[in-house]
């Protein structure tokens, strides 16, 4: 049912992915799927990029890549074929537009309980939910349940 599966890690959050690794890992064993795990850097605001050492991309695009590798390697086997990969712009849209770049079928990613700014402008999870082209499955962060 699923070939290719996106698990969109922010590994700027304080809580580690565990669960959505755990449901992911789980899902692409189930169905002998690639397991994509992606890592969007967003764009540094003009006033901060000015300041940013040369190369800095590079160099975020590395560590991130180091750390999704890392990730991957706690897996184990029965996780199948995994593939890390970092990307840099918004993130739902960098989310949606690798999904269609590699025809996903399955998009996992975590959300948090809904602030003001979310009420106002939606979350990032939102807006994946609201335009993917394939199902996604969102796992909720903070209340205990999924």
């Amino acid at each position: 049912m699923f070939n290719r599966i996106i698990v969109a890690i922010d590994l700027e959050h304080e809580t580690p992915p565990d669960r959505l690794l755990q449901a992911a890992s789980g899902i692409a064993g189930m169905n002998n799927a690639e397991l994509h795990l992606l890592h969007i850097i967003g764009a540094a605001p003009a006033i901060v990029s000015q300041y940013l050492e040369s190369g800095y991309e590079h160099l975020a695009a590395a560590r991130a890549e180091e750390q999704l590798e890392a990730l991957a390697a706690r897996l184990g086997p029965g996780a199948g074929k995994v593939v890390c990969t970092v990307r840099f712009g918004d993130i739902y849209q960098e989310i949606l537009a690798f999904a269609d770049k590699i025809s996903a079928d399955l998009i996992m990613l975590d959300s948090h309980k809904p602030g003001l700014a979310d009420y106002l402008l939606g979350s990032n999870a939102s807006r994946v939910v609201r335009h993917a082209s394939c199902s996604v499955f969102v796992l909720r962060q903070g209340g205990g349940t999924a």
